[in-house]
Parts: C-alpha cells; structure tokens; sequence
C-alpha cells in the first residue's frame, strides 16, 4: 500500500494544518491523538488519508454530543478507539519465550534488559522489562552501544553510567545484575532536528549503553530475525504505507504497516507530568497487536530493505497500534552511532 504523488502532495498540505488542529481539538479530554493517518473503512486500512482523531471511547454518532465535522479544510476525517497503555514494562510472566529471558553472549537485538533496581517514574517505584532495541557501533569509541527506551532503563533519580542488567535482573534468582553496559544519555521529551530542510519537533524516547568490557556483541543482529538491520532509514511521507517489523520480549516478532509520521498524543513524562508528543510514527499490527508492554526498545525496520526506521517506544490498549520514535530524531541527538 503505497500513497501517489498525488497524496503525498497532499499529505504535506494537510500536515500544514495539523499544529492548528492540534491546539483546538486537545483542549477536548475525550481526544487523545490526531494525525495526518491511512483511513480505516471497516477496520481495514485504504489507501486513502484523512485526519485521524484517536479518542478514549468512539460511540455511535446517534450518542456524541460534539461530533468531529466530517471534513476539516476540505479534507476528510476519520475517528479511531486510542488509548496509549500505562504501563511499558513486562513482568516475568509476561515473556513466553524463555530464551528471550536468558544472558546473551553476544548481545543481540529483541532480549530482555532492565536497569539495576527499581526506577522512579511519575513519584511510583516501578520494576520491570524492556527490550534491546538493537547493538550499534559509535564512532571513535571501541565498545558498542545498544539502543532502547528511555522509560526502559531511567527514571527521575537515575544517573548516567548507571548499570543496565542483561540477563534482565528480574530474571536472576537472586535478583543479581551482569553489569552488561553503563548508561550513556536518554532523552524522553519533544527534541527539535532539521528533516528535509526543514525544523520539526518529535517525541524522543530512546537511551544509549556502553557495552561492558567482558560482553560481546553482534551489531545489528535481531533475535528470531534472519537478516540483520543494514543502516538507518530516511523518515519522510513515503514511509506511509511501508510495511515494517519489530521483535520483542512480549509479542515476539509482528509486522505492520506504518499508518502515520505526524502522530500527535497526549504521553506522560518521566516525571509524571503530561505533554503532547508531536511527529511519532505509528504502526498498525497486521491482525492483531504490533506490540504491548515490556517490547518497548524494540527496533523497529522495513521488511523490504531491512533499514532501522525507529524506536518503539509504546502501544495502544486495544488499537493495536504501535507507537515509534523516528530515527532521525535519535540520529539528531547520536549523530556517530552507526551499524
């Protein structure tokens, strides 16, 4: 599924709009997101776009009171069910695949990591799971790095160099940590870049970790996937459409198709506090869930040429759609990572 010319033309018309859009429609609590989005008919995707409205709970028109017009600037709208889920972080219970759970040497891709103890986030201690995204190289640096979730592995407290445990330390009988890498920086707020000559601001969840000395890695390895990730993506329209696929400790291995790349929602942060992420891509799961709690980090690639498009960073409740970080937003903060 592939958008013309013709609308990708008007994707970026429509996408003009979207910050006024925003700033009416947020004040409404019912709304939780609004995109420049594929259209679903029949809970099936066309190739067709529209505003999508994400909201709590979409009722039959006969019961909304202030129904979305059917049209804004002339351009169709769509209502969708979005909620983003609470929490992000799996318990043990949660990973079916055993092997996910286990130290990895070397370390890959889609396995389960978490920080040295509990996390503060939103004033609530909080213990749990995430998953490596992927191990990239950094340029004049000899150890790799790998790449996750900020909410994954940090909260309000946590200081740089902090140990991140792989084997994940919920995982070990007497909750020991490998020291398998030393946090290196993490963003989770709106970061402002250049893409295609123009500046934007997205929504940043993403940390970096220096590998420890006594580990090794496999650059761009992905558990359970045959290829591995070949270089970074370019983030522009004609990602809409593109079939792309993650590995996580919760849901394994899912594919979906990239519905947007100007995803505006209402996200939480570390602190607690709420704010509204702009420019997130989102991914519809084929058949089911791209993801759910504890896949968070994964790295998210096109199926076509196996190039890293971002990071995953959360799910809706029962949208079935997954939340991503662009790529050139981390590459803006970590230009010198590379695989």
């Amino acid at each position: 599924m592939k958008l013309s010319k013709e609308d990708i033309i008007l994707h970026d018309k429509m996408a003009e709009k979207l910050p006024e859009l925003v700033e009416e429609y947020f004040k409404r609590p019912e709304i939780t997101s609004l995109s420049v989005s594929l259209k679903t008919v029949n809970d099936q995707l066309i190739n067709s776009l529209s505003y999508t409205f994400g909201v709590k709970e979409k009722l039959p028109l006969s019961q909304v009171k202030n129904a979305i017009p059917s049209t804004l600037f002339g351009f169709p709208t769509d209502v969708v069910d979005f909620e983003m889920q609470d929490n992000h972080l799996a318990t043990p219970d949660m990973v079916a695949d055993a092997t996910r759970n286990e130290k990895t040497d070397p370390l890959i891709g889609g396995i389960s990591i978490s920080a040295n103890g509990e996390l503060m986030q939103g004033g609530k201690a909080i213990a749990g799971n995430g998953t490596l995204g992927v191990m990239v190289n950094k340029k004049g640096d000899k150890n790799p790095y790998m790449i996750t979730c900020a909410h994954v592995v940090a909260g309000t407290t946590t200081k740089l160099d902090s140990d991140i445990c792989q084997q994940s330390k919920w995982q070990t009988t007497l909750n020991y940590c490998h020291d398998c890498a030393a946090l290196k920086d993490y963003y989770k707020e709106n970061v402002f870049f250049d893409r295609n000559s123009v500046v934007i601001d997205a929504w940043l969840d993403c940390a970096i970790a220096r590998k420890g000395y006594f580990r090794n890695a496999d650059i761009g390895k992905v558990y359970g996937v045959g290829n591995t990730i070949t270089g970074f993506g370019e983030v522009n329209t004609t990602l809409i459409g593109e079939e792309v696929m993650k590995s996580g400790i919760t849901t394994e291995i899912t594919t979906g198709t990239i519905t947007s790349i100007t995803e505006s929602l209402k996200v939480k942060k570390l602190d607690g506090s709420e704010v509204v992420a702009h420019n997130v891509i989102t991914v519809r799961g084929d058949g089911g869930y791209f993801s759910r709690s504890g896949d968070s980090g994964s790295a998210v690639f096109k199926t076509n040429d196996f190039t890293m498009i971002g990071v995953l960073f959360g799910s809706g409740v029962t949208s079935g759609l997954g939340l991503v970080s662009p790529i050139d937003a981390v590459l803006s903060k970590w230009p010198d990572i590379q695989l």
